[in-house]
């Protein structure tokens, strides 16, 4: 039997992992309740839509990952910032720690105004009807160009991590 006093002793990456496969496993039952399980039921008002037995439950799951990955990055800034402000430098290891850690935080700050200034706030038609309110149409399109730029911003960086080992080999063959 797993105990927690084992589980204090696993590497960060390891306790990452698993927490990704449970992340994984949920989302794919929440969404295989919600499109498999009486998808096809009618809207009672007007029985053109389509009312899924599961909305509410995939509602509050995507609402609760909002809410937590919220307070899990305010978290881990707040602790780096705290955990490196008493290094007189902010270096770790030859790494500078604090100035990542300060360009990450003001960057990601930066991208989410910038995407709100550029973001529409049009009125737009919902299931027929006009939605005009302003400012919930800025912070919705903010989140998504957001969002997508920190997914290309997100691939580039692995693919430039990936070449990695294609870029150094490449330099030893061009010394030797």
């Amino acid at each position: 039997m797993l105990k927690l006093h084992d589980i204090a002793h696993w590497p960060t990456e390891r306790i990452s992992q698993r927490v990704l496969y449970l992340l994984i496993a949920l989302t794919v039952m929440v969404f295989a309740l919600f499109y498999f399980v009486a998808y096809d039921r009618p809207f009672a008002d007007d029985p053109s839509f389509n009312a899924p037995l599961f909305t509410d439950l995939l509602l509050v799951f995507m609402l609760l990952l909002v809410v937590l990955s919220c307070g899990l990055s305010v978290w881990a800034v707040v602790r780096s910032v705290r955990r490196l402000r008493g290094k007189g430098s902010g270096m770790e290891n030859n790494v500078p720690a604090l100035r990542i850690s300060r360009c990450v935080m003001f960057g990601t700050i930066g991208i989410f105004i910038v995407a709100f200034l550029v973001a529409s706030g049009t009125a737009m038609s919902v299931n027929g009807k006009a939605y005009h309110d302003w400012f919930w149409l800025k912070v919705s399109d903010m989140f998504i160009y957001t969002s997508v730029l920190l997914l290309a911003i997100a691939i580039g960086t692995v693919i430039y991590g990936a070449t990695k080992y294609y870029r150094g080999s490449r330099k030893k063959h061009v010394q030797a």
